[in-house]
């Protein structure tokens, strides 16, 4: 069946792809897709009757998938071709699965955000009533594509409803992915942590004893025991170094688990910026930020946002410290993309961008606007309902106004931050604030 549906695709597939192969496929396939005329022309596509068609879209839908789970260079290019077949045969099945695809490859490898999501809701509007085609479409869309432009808060429900629709219809590989997609959005985007840590429990706890996927299950454990650490030491891990080790993030490596990789990087560094334990994670950071920048320069997937931004921030400590001009171009990096991402969203990352540009103002010795972009950070954190960022903004600007010898403002910073950590759950973080000198 491979033989016969490749033979009638029409333009051959290359077998050594290569980037810029890639790059022209996409751009020649976005233009067949975009504009209002092109839309219009989408949504309003006769029923593909070829039945030699058919079966190449079923067939690549299933080799599709396999690309996507695999992180093949293979997957921008069947999502175009898939496309391509319906806009010249008509629609078929699978026609909105191709053209998510492609919305979520215009996403990740050309950062192209408002096309992306432009075409993410068309690939909704021309689905029909399968429930495995729309299962996998919301998770492209609710997963990937629509936190860079929405409100992340509001997505996580949608993702949440996802994975129990998955669940419903059987669709197990669906139901984990969308379950772990939502997983990791609600950890770093300040879910509370009592309730948040209830759902990973159940999560883990039905992987195993039912669906007994093992990946699955390394993906989620430490998001699992980074609100344990967050939450206090009676509830599990008392350090980061404890549950991601050097070991398990050089395994990850090898095993060409980059996004696994990326993930526990993140985690580590999410909870030693909240921590303080700077000593700690810096050899971890000098070896993997820079990798990661390199190999993902390009690229816009979520992990990315919280491995930049805690990166950044602990990039600018260590410059304070030491100068070194290592720390400042890793530093210039995570605020040149998350510019880049205010001005798609400014509602999930504005903040972000401000506590960044504060900690840069501050190395640089410019205190003034460093103190602006302090109080912008906890306001804009505060309005965008980002409560562990507004705690961080102020425990941030706390350090930052007691080494500048504005004192009278310490205090008040100090309690504001620990009332965000306790209504975020973070009650070891508060007892480590608490005991603190």
């Amino acid at each position: 069946m491979a033989s016969k549906s490749l033979n009638n695709l029409g333009k051959p597939f290359q077998l050594h792809l290569t980037s810029g192969i890639i790059v022209q496929e996409m751009l020649d396939t976005k233009q067949l897709v975009t504009g209002p005329l092109n839309e219009s022309k989408l949504r309003n596509l006769p029923e593909m009757t070829d039945c030699t068609k058919m079966e190449a879209m079923t067939f690549l839908e299933e080799i599709l998938i396999c690309s996507y789970q695999s992180q093949s260079l293979y997957f921008p290019q069947i999502a175009c071709r898939m496309v391509r077949i319906s806009v010249q045969y008509g629609r078929a099945k699978t026609s909105c699965v191709g053209l998510a695809s492609l919305a979520l490859s215009l996403v990740t490898v050309f950062s192209d955000f408002s096309e992306g999501y432009s075409i993410a809701k068309t690939s909704m509007n021309i689905a029909g009533s399968d429930k495995r085609v729309l299962c996998y479409i919301l998770t492209i869309m609710y997963g990937m594509i629509n936190i860079w432009k929405e409100p992340i808060q509001a997505i996580l429900p949608q993702l949440k409803d996802v994975y129990n629709m998955s669940l419903k219809y059987g669709l197990i590989d669906n139901a984990l992915a969308s379950g772990m997609l939502h997983a990791y959005r609600a950890f770093f985007t300040g879910s509370l942590l009592k309730p948040f840590s209830k759902e990973v429990a159940l999560f883990i706890r039905n992987n195993l004893e039912r669906h007994k996927r093992m990946v699955m299950h390394l993906c989620a454990l430490p998001v699992s025991n980074g609100i344990s650490c967050l939450r206090g030491s009676s509830f599990g891990p008392q350090y980061v170094e404890e549950f991601i080790t050097e070991e398990q993030l050089a395994e990850a490596l090898r095993n060409k688990e980059s996004t696994v990789c990326e993930g526990m990087l993140a985690i580590k560094m999410m909870c030693t910026s909240i921590f303080r334990r700077f000593d700690g994670v810096k050899a971890t950071a000098r070896q993997y930020l820079e990798l990661f920048e390199r190999q993902g320069r390009a690229s816009a997937q979520f992990v990315n946002i919280y491995r930049l931004f805690y990166g950044g921030l602990l990039s600018l400590h260590y410059y304070r410290e030491s100068r070194e001009q290592f720390w400042l171009d890793r530093a210039a990096h995570a605020i040149q993309k998350m510019e880049v991402w205010t001005a798609e969203s400014v509602w999930n990352f504005e903040n972000k961008l401000f506590l960044l540009q504060a900690e840069r103002h501050y190395a640089f010795g410019e205190m003034d606007r460093a103190a602006e972009k302090y109080m912008l950070a906890q306001e804009s954190s505060k309005k965008h309902r980002f409560i562990h960022e507004e705690a961080l903004a102020c425990e941030l600007a706390a350090a930052f106004h007691e080494k500048t010898g504005n004192v009278q403002f310490v205090a008040e910073l100090i309690d504001r931050a620990v009332n965000c950590y306790q209504t975020w759950g973070a009650e070891g973080k508060v007892e480590s604030l608490l005991l603190s000198p």
